[in-house]
């Protein structure tokens, strides 16, 4: 039985992960010296993550800081 948690049953966080795919190769090919190789990494890995938190929480206020906070991410 293949079980999954809601948040994997979101495209947008599919999309995400799609995203993380597509990006990581660019970040390998930049200079680790370079602040903005650091700065990418960590806001592709903070826009599932976000979303998967988000799903989670019962109130609509709660769910819409971390989607939020995810698009901030994805911006």
């Amino acid at each position: 039985m293949n079980r999954q948690f809601d948040h994997e049953k979101l495209e947008v966080y599919e999309v995400s992960l799609a995203f993380i795919t597509w990006l990581e190769p660019i970040l390998q090919k930049l200079p680790k010296s370079l602040f903005v190789t650091d700065q990418l990494d960590r806001a592709i890995t903070s826009i599932p993550l976000n979303i998967a938190q988000g799903n989670g929480k019962f109130t609509g206020a709660d769910r819409c800081r971390y989607f939020d906070n995810a698009r901030s991410s994805a911006l």
